[in-house]
């Protein structure tokens, strides 16, 4: 009769500690929360690059005439480019995108008509020696 009683006792202690798990999981689920996020630029596996053409070019806070500039930026500079505007501005009859770029840390606006824009780093530091 002692032998049954160990055995029992161990099934009704397993019972005893795994039915408040079952009885958690059988809990209703919580709706899943949608979050909206605002749109992003649409991400690209390569980075472009642009090397200044001109004999310098403004770094700008934002893509705008009239913003601060933060820097000016010498003929054969390469940059990498973040981002472009969506649509394409004229200034001094020369229509083109802002291009939001890095500059050794630096980050801010450059008017892309006085800029080279090209696929690979390799390609723009090229492009940079032979403006010299």
């Amino acid at each position: 009769m002692r032998r049954l009683a160990i055995p029992t006792l161990l099934f009704i202690v397993l019972i005893v500690s795994i039915a408040p798990l079952v009885l958690i999981s059988c809990e209703k689920e919580q709706p899943v929360e949608r979050i909206d996020l605002p749109p992003t630029p649409v991400l690209t596996l390569t980075t472009n690059w642009g090397v200044i053409r001109s004999p310098f070019l403004r770094m700008r806070e934002e893509p705008l005439q009239k913003a601060k500039i933060t820097a000016h930026l010498r003929r054969g500079s390469v940059l990498e480019i973040i981002s472009k505007t969506e649509a394409k501005e004229t200034i001094d009859e020369a229509s083109s995108y802002w291009y939001q770029v890095n500059y050794g840390g630096l980050r801010g606006w450059v008017f892309g008509a006085f800029l080279e824009v090209l696929d690979s780093k390799s390609e723009a530091e090229r492009f940079a020696r032979e403006l010299e």
